[in-house]
């Protein structure tokens, strides 16, 4: 009697889990799917990963261990199902198909979500993140890049031909599965909760933390799984920095950083809480000269033959004019990967916040910003693109801090070449030009932020401008492309009454791509800074002051001979000593701040690591670092910390009275063009 009782508590047992062979066939199509990605990202990179067979074992080792969790929350709900259906219902027709809808759906979205992943690392070396969560935001620009760049229906049909076969292959076995319709709901429910259990039990243990099995960021990537790193990209869209990272009281925090900002007196305290303000006070007369920064789409200063001579012909020759006639920024780093990162820093001066970038923070009203402290003394100010505004929320940022107008792709004519991004890049500076003489009829010296498209993927452009064939939709190309125009705007400026007075900034927005093995890939992130005005601005002189894109804003001030009240975090490149210069970046979630050879990276839950910076930007861990590296920690946690401290108690806001100290450069009428700038060397 015992033994037929224990035979049939097995048989029951067994018939719980016969129901649930549905959810396990789930967990598998979703678990080889990232298995094979990650096989097919170790394949795609292999130049970048190590040859360690060990540290390669570890790698996926983890991955196994995110596979299995993300594949358990994503079947989670159809566990639910499983509970809770009748069995006197779970043989029928609807319940059946039902399932079977089910299944094909999880192997179209393992399949879609493997080839996105490849696709998402082929342009960022990494997987998905903030850049993912950013542009799943904006369908329209992302979904029609990605049809002008891959063949789309291709791979669609590709994607249903692998559904279609795997649901034939497996349609003996789901219908074995059907017979079984599974035992009372009492052996459900302690089935359902044993997998509770393991979920949340892999959920405790699993941290982003497991997928650092490396020095090398390849390998750490390729540890990682798409899905998860989504979802934590996706939590901490707008992350506070307390409580993610290292911190110290604002007692320490603020004198800290007073004396990084170079302050009259450590930590200026006012009654509203601790501020960066302070006076600005330039020892050249006010000159009034309009201003035009040009960001250019993705120009890195690997592009750029005057940076980076090769033996073959350059691929920037214009701007390599252009350098040779006005005064370049040659160690100029970006604080982002994005648009809008290059936006944030050559408008507000801030550091790079955690999260996302404050253009697309709806509190992000009234801040202290370049375009504000312009137009407090009688500038006009505009924003120029040839995309949709709307996306990243960049209109809305600019009209709210300083801008009074901005153009967009629907203020061009109609038939205008364009890609999913806007319109070309020769149009958008048509525009501009005829958007500064509107300016510049008005009397009022003008600010004009003007932003490229064209170096982006799909990677074409009208035709018969360059001699390179827009229709293979190569990278080199666009940047060819993206020059010619620059050159062609630039000579036809020179005719319009605007230019002698006018400054003019041309920088990269940010590098072409994110690539290499390091936590930071620093080469990445160098773009070319050049200010450029004849007889103003002193030819053919080459800055090597290391400096972020937030120091444009003062650098561009202090070119003016304004001087101000100032919460700007950045320098005036052009008057700090070579060996005080220093630049900040974040990557995916880390904070970086670089000063000499030396970084300090600021990670998630405490984490610090020192870096020492090699001649070509290789970065190597320091195992022992010095009492000078462990105060380069503590000032990476004072910019970072107090920038974000500022940002959300509305502590850097702009208060025009107090921008506007000194007026004269708005009524210097008789002296428009002032004295040649003398840049520090």
């Amino acid at each position: 009697m015992p033994n037929y009782t224990a035979s049939r508590t097995v048989r029951r047992r067994l018939s719980a889990a016969a129901r649930y062979r549905w959810a396990a066939v789930l967990w598998l199509i979703f678990v080889t799917a990232t298995t094979l990605t990650r096989f097919a990202i170790l394949a795609w990179s292999r130049a970048g990963t190590t040859n360690d067979g060990p540290v390669l074992v570890r790698a996926f080792a983890a991955g196994a261990a995110y596979d299995a969790l993300v594949a358990m929350w994503l079947i989670a709900p159809f566990m639910l199902y499983l509970t809770i259906a009748r069995s006197t219902r779970f043989g029928r027709g609807p319940q059946r198909t039902w399932r079977r809808v089910v299944v094909a759906s999880a192997l179209g979205l393992a399949t879609f979500t493997a080839a996105a992943e490849l696709i998402f690392f082929d342009e960022f070396d990494g997987r998905f993140n903030f850049v993912a969560v950013d542009y799943l935001v904006y369908p329209t620009e992302v979904t029609t890049n990605i049809w002008q760049s891959y063949h789309v229906a291709w791979a669609s049909t590709g994607i249903a031909v692998v559904v279609a076969l795997a649901m034939w292959t497996l349609r003996p076995v789901l219908h074995r599965f059907d017979q079984d319709a599974g035992p009372r709901p009492r052996w459900r429910l302690v089935a359902a909760g044993g997998y509770a259990v393991v979920l949340l039990a892999l959920t405790t243990i699993v941290s982003p933390s497991l997928a650092h099995v490396s020095d090398d960021r390849v390998v750490n990537e390729l540890a990682a799984n798409g899905y998860y790193t989504f979802w934590q990209s996706l939590r901490g869209k707008d992350a506070p920095y307390d409580g993610l990272y290292e911190t110290r009281p604002d007692s320490v925090l603020f004198p800290t950083l007073a004396r990084l900002l170079g302050q009259d007196r450590p930590g200026l305290e006012t009654q509203a809480g601790w501020s960066t303000l302070r006076t600005i006070a330039s020892s050249s007369p006010p000159r009034r000269l309009n201003i035009v920064v040009v960001l250019e789409e993705s120009l890195g200063s690997s592009f750029v033959g005057t940076l980076h001579p090769t033996d073959s012909a350059s691929l920037t020759p214009a701007f390599d004019s252009l350098a040779a006639r006005g005064t370049l920024l040659t160690r100029a780093y970006s604080t982002g990967n994005r648009t809008i990162r290059a936006l944030e820093a050559t408008t507000s001066s801030l550091p790079p916040l955690p999260g996302i970038s404050i253009v697309r923070r709806p509190q992000s009203i009234d801040l202290f910003t370049l375009p504000s402290v312009l137009r407090a003394h009688g500038y006009g100010t505009e924003f120029v693109y040839g995309g949709r505004a709307m996306f990243d929320g960049m209109a809305t940022y600019m009209r709210e801090n300083g801008v009074d107008r901005v153009v967009e792709q629907r203020d061009f004519p109609a038939g205008t070449f364009a890609t999913a991004w806007g319109v070309a890049d020769e149009a958008i500076f048509d525009k501009a030009l005829a958007e500064m003489d509107s300016l510049q009829r008005t009397g009022r010296p003008f600010y004009s932020l003007v932003l490229t498209v064209s170096n982006h993927r799909p990677y074409t452009y009208p035709t018969g401008r360059i001699q390179q064939d827009p229709a293979e939709k190569r990278r080199a190309f666009a940047v060819r492309y993206a020059d010619w125009a620059l050159g062609r705007f630039m000579r036809e400026a020179r005719a319009h009454a605007f230019f002698d007075s006018t400054l003019f900034v041309v920088m990269g927005d940010h590098g072409a791509r994110v690539y290499g093995a390091a936590e930071i890939p620093l080469s990445s992130y160098e773009v070319p800074v050049l200010f450029y005005a004849p007889g103003l601005v002193s030819a053919g002189v080459r800055v090597n002051t290391l400096a972020s894109s937030l120091d444009v804003p003062p650098t561009i001030l202090g070119i003016l001979g304004l001087s101000y009240e100032s919460k700007f975090f950045g320098r005036d490149v052009f008057h700090t000593d070579s060996a005080s210069g220093r630049a900040m970046m974040v990557h995916n979630a880390e904070l970086a701040l670089m000063r000499g050879e030396r970084m300090a990276v600021l990670g998630p839950r405490s984490a610090s690591t020192i870096y020492a910076v090699g001649p070509s930007g290789a970065l190597s861990a320091v195992a022992s670092p010095s009492a000078t590296d462990r105060e380069l920690v503590e000032e990476a946690i004072a910019y970072y910390a107090g920038a974000d401290h500022l940002y959300r108690s509305g502590r850097y806001e702009f208060e025009p009275r107090r921008a506007t100290l000194s007026a004269g450069i708005a009524r210097d009428d008789a002296n428009p063009r002032g004295s040649v700038v003398s840049p520090m060397q």
